[in-house]
């Protein structure tokens, strides 16, 4: 069966992080507008999308004497309404960085997923989905997203919205239930109804645990984006795209040449805004953690050079979504300065634009990299820009802010 290969990464050296003018942009310096999150008990696993209309929709998981629940919040005026539950069980696996998620359909049926437990092992898990035609006031039965029930994982599920439906992927350990340790990454579509098409493989040698993103590129196009495994324990990032109703071959992203016999558990992230596609990730490639962006004009087919926009000492964990077909926003988790400085630990957000130029880093709150501090969130919200993530206490909560140009 699988098990994350949890890495403790030494964050070494220190690189200058790429600065430039924005005459061309809008100013730096926005606004930033805490938002209180309403949540109870043990708080943690949070997730961001839009509906139809624009509006954000943030779910997380809430966990009070040995059950967990899947709660959703809608933002309306600069406040969360009252949270409304989605599923509850006593089995789920629930997991600092495979957390669950919401998406829309273009008809307006929300899909919502989450995790449960196939066996006794830690890491054996799968997928569970369910879907509401009434915004989210009933929810159809659960089923299993995935064919595979062995006891291994299936999870670090991306959903993006189809014409009827939706396009999910995720990592499966079909591969490990047969004796080889090889993680997949999966994809298939699934109605408004909750019918499902054929599962196909995209990669069938992939890295265990970094989450996967997918973004739509087109009526009915999509990009995954995930990390790769060679046979040398490269781990790069790659990219599979489907068009015409088919899926292509994988192929790299860039070429960073990070070697490393183990998951990192940090994955990429992506989105699209009018056909330009753009993509976030981390690498540690030759000892210096850096976080690095690139856009695409053709759907991922290429992409521009990467421009890297961390401040020195990067955890990374990137969250990123579209200002405008011309700049990208993305949020990572940053480490103190290791140069003497003064700097903290934080959550950061910066802009950047298809011609390379970079903006002021934004910090939004106070955090550490570890694992309590979870993977941050970023959704688009009219011009501006909506983030969530966990504040690691006793009790975990949650923290939600308006960023404002």
């Amino acid at each position: 069966m699988s098990r994350f290969l949890l890495l403790t990464l030494i964050l070494a050296g220190c690189t200058q992080a790429i600065g430039g003018s924005r005459t061309d942009l809008v100013p730096d310096d926005p606004e930033v507008t805490s938002i209180e999150l309403p949540t109870s008990g043990i708080a943690g696993e949070p997730h961001l999308t839009r509906d139809n209309d624009g509006r954000i929709l943030a779910s997380w998981i809430e966990r009070e004497e040995g059950m967990s629940r899947l709660v959703f919040s809608r933002l309306s005026d600069r406040s969360w309404t009252e949270s409304r539950e989605i599923s509850s069980g006593d089995d789920w696996f629930v997991n600092w960085a495979d957390v669950p998620s919401l998406a829309v359909s273009d008809k307006g049926v929300i899909m919502a997923h989450w995790l449960e437990r196939l066996g006794e092992s830690r890491y054996a898990y799968g997928v569970r989905f369910s879907l509401s035609d009434d915004a989210g006031m009933t929810w159809s039965d659960e089923r299993w997203l995935h064919d595979d029930r062995s006891p291994s994982e299936h999870g670090f599920v991306s959903i993006s919205p189809a014409a009827d439906g939706f396009m999910a992927s995720w990592l499966d350990g079909n591969r490990y239930g047969q004796g080889l340790n090889e993680m997949s990454v999966h994809a298939r579509a699934i109605s408004d109804s909750g019918e499902l098409s054929d599962e196909i493989s995209l990669d069938t040698r992939t890295c265990d645990c970094c989450p996967v993103s997918m973004s739509r590129t087109g009526d009915d196009e999509y990009a995954v984006f995930y990390r790769d495994r060679s046979e040398v324990e490269m781990r790069d990032i790659a990219v599979a795209r489907f068009s015409n109703g088919s899926w292509s071959k994988p192929r790299a992203v860039h070429e960073d040449g990070w070697m490393i016999e183990a998951c990192p558990v940090n994955g990429p992230a992506s989105d699209t805004y009018e056909g330009v596609l753009g993509v976030s990730w981390f690498t540690l490639s030759g000892g210096a953690p850096t976080v690095n962006t690139a856009f695409s004009r053709d759907g991922g087919e290429t992409f521009s050079d990467p421009v890297q926009i961390d401040l020195g000492n990067p955890g990374g964990r990137v969250a990123l979504r579209m200002r405008s077909a011309n700049e990208m926003a993305v949020v990572w988790m940053e480490g103190a300065a290791r140069d003497g400085s003064e700097s903290e630990s934080g959550m950061f957000l910066r802009t950047v634009s298809v011609s390379g130029e970079v903006g002021d880093p934004v910090r939004l709150t106070s955090s550490s990299t570890s694992r309590a501090a979870g993977y941050p969130r970023l959704e688009r919200h009219g011009k501006d820009m909506l983030a969530a993530w966990t504040v690691p206490g006793e009790p975990a909560t949650l923290g939600s802010a308006l960023i404002s140009w």
